[in-house]
């Protein structure tokens, strides 16, 4: 079977691309001596104007046809044309439901599963790097609230929630990561454990970024991914029943402070110091899908959204 569908798509592959080069060698024959003409779509129903666009066009179908495609290839409206802070960023301007189309379903490829259980499959895309990873965040909140540690003046490497985040908390837990095929789609990444020194958050991406790290697949928001996208990476457009109102975020103010984001997306910080380890705030997890991840389907819309191949 699979001898058969590489043999189908090679030969759709091949049809098309002979279609391509036939019409573009006859044009190229009338006008070779004119040098007015190179290429000529106009009977054509894309709007093409060159020869690498249809040959990109082209492997693009190919692409689909095997795999999905990668959104960098859609280049959707809301999606940053340009790197900040590491990423293509999703900062279009919002719908009237507070809402940019970047949503997709991890742990089924079926979209009335995703639809139907938004709290276990549904995400949203921060960006993607140039490497083609898509950096996802869980929609909603794990079902439980945690503490960052049961002691004071840990790094995010050490605390119980790097821990547990990366275990049973969540990348070990079916209740969200069905089994290793879905877990194994997760990168390892390189996640930035750090601690300002004032409250002053000028270039803090670039700050953030430079700091040391962590190889890990599971991590949390930075300050940058909140001031880098716009409200639709808030709590209350993502998930109005969340164990607690406040989420963690991955950077430290000082030894005693732990960065925390309100539901609007005002940061404040939650005080970490002897006698007040009790704090347990709401946790969405973010990681950062393989570079050879790729969509079979969907628009990004909360009711149709992008599903894996």
């Amino acid at each position: 079977m699979r001898m058969t569908l590489r043999f189908v798509k090679r030969n759709i592959f091949g049809f098309l691309l002979g279609i391509i080069f036939c019409s573009f060698t006859v044009v190229l024959a009338e006008s070779i001596n004119s040098n007015e003409v190179l290429y000529d779509n106009s009977n054509s129903k894309t709007s093409y104007d060159n020869v690498q666009d249809v040959l990109d066009n082209l492997y693009n179908i190919y692409d689909h046809i095997g795999v999905g495609f990668s959104l960098l290839t859609r280049n959707p409206s809301d999606l940053s044309t340009e790197l900040i802070d590491g990423l293509y960023r999703y900062q279009g301007i919002q719908n009237v439901n507070n809402n940019v189309d970047n949503y997709i379903c991890f742990g089924t490829t079926s979209k009335s599963t995703c639809i139907n259980d938004t709290n276990k499959y549904m995400y949203r895309i921060i960006g993607i790097n140039t490497s083609g990873q898509m950096k996802l965040i869980k929609k909603e909140a794990l079902n439980t609230s945690y503490q960052w540690n049961s002691s004071t003046g840990v790094e995010w490497y050490s605390s119980d929630l790097y821990n547990g985040l990366n275990g049973n908390y969540f990348l070990t837990n079916t209740t969200y990561i069905p089994d290793n095929t879905w877990s194994n789609r997760i990168v390892l990444t390189d996640w930035h454990y750090f601690s300002i020194a004032s409250r002053t958050l000028t270039n803090i991406g670039e700050q953030e970024l430079a700091a040391p790290s962590i190889s890990a697949k599971i991590g949390l928001m930075y300050l940058h991914d909140i001031q880098d996208a716009n409200s639709w990476i808030n709590m209350e457009n993502n998930d109005t029943n969340a164990p607690q109102s406040k989420e963690w975020l991955i950077t430290r103010w000082d030894y005693r402070y732990i960065f925390v984001a309100s539901p609007n997306g005002v940061v404040t910080y939650a005080d970490m110091t002897v006698g007040n380890m009790i704090n347990s705030y709401s946790v969405r997890p973010v990681f950062f899908l393989n570079s050879n991840e790729r969509i079979a389907s969907g628009s990004g819309t909360i009711t149709d959204p992008y599903i894996l191949s």
